[in-house]
């Protein structure tokens, strides 16, 4: 009597073959992947990066790690990984409410402050591991960083040019006030995570529009950046 042997001819499905819980190599290579990514957000978040070991990561995603090194060279690699992730969301964040077209530009770039803020502390995680972890790492580490912040301050400085074209803002270069900008964001958002401000982080996310105003309101008396006169030498203009 024969026994119940599949009849499917050597070869045949080659390339298809499924692993644990039938998913391929590559798809439990993804899985593990966003499992490490996410176990470092958590941990990085809220342990710091410095208390948190690889074998800790490991464990809390259940990844091996032999599996662990097969994606990342060390604890640093996935840090950058984790970096990454969180930049893109926030990113995309700020492009998604750029372009809404229906709310009038100068609102729209104030919401867009206030919404990619509120992103990193509605997670406080998020915003402990962009403006505190992240920080004095590597050499590597801090160009990812200052990339991450001429990235963001490139389209500041795209949305200002266009207030400038629409009469809002005066003619300038406004490379430097978005460097500024950033900069500013990143404190205040060191500052909520460090310090008792007794804001919420909706509240804080607001304090950041305000401050955005007040930067396009003293905006209208910005001199050209070609050396003419500082206006600051003189008196101050009335209201």
């Amino acid at each position: 009597m024969k026994d119940n042997q599949s009849t499917t001819s050597p070869g045949r499905g080659r390339g298809r073959r499924r692993g644990y819980r039938g998913l391929s190599a590559e798809e439990l290579r993804k899985q593990r992947h966003e499992r490490l990514i996410a176990a470092g957000t958590e941990l990085f978040g809220e342990r710091g990066y410095a208390a948190t070991p690889i074998e800790a990561v490991c464990t809390h995603a259940k990844v091996s790690t032999r599996h662990f090194y097969e994606q990342f060279e060390g604890r640093e690699s996935i840090l950058h990984a984790v970096h990454a992730a969180l930049v893109d969301n926030m990113e995309q964040i700020v492009r998604t409410s750029l372009t809404e077209s229906r709310t009038p530009l100068t609102q729209r770039v104030a919401d867009t402050i206030e919404s990619a803020v509120f992103y990193l502390l509605e997670d406080p995680r998020r915003g402990r591991i962009l403006c505190i972890e992240a920080v004095g790492v590597s050499e590597i580490m801090e160009k990812k960083r200052r990339q991450t912040t001429h990235n963001l301050a490139d389209i500041i400085e795209r949305y200002a040019s266009l207030m400038a074209d629409n009469g809002v803002l005066p003619e300038r270069d406004y490379h430097l006030p978005a460097i500024a900008l950033v900069g500013m964001f990143n404190e205040l958002i060191a500052e909520w995570l460090t310090e008792e401000t007794g804001l919420s982080a909706m509240e804080m996310a607001r304090e950041a529009k305000i401050l955005f105003r007040a930067m396009i309101f003293g905006a209208q008396h910005y001199q050209p950046t070609d050396g003419s006169a500082d206006p600051l030498d003189g008196e101050m203009p009335s209201e």
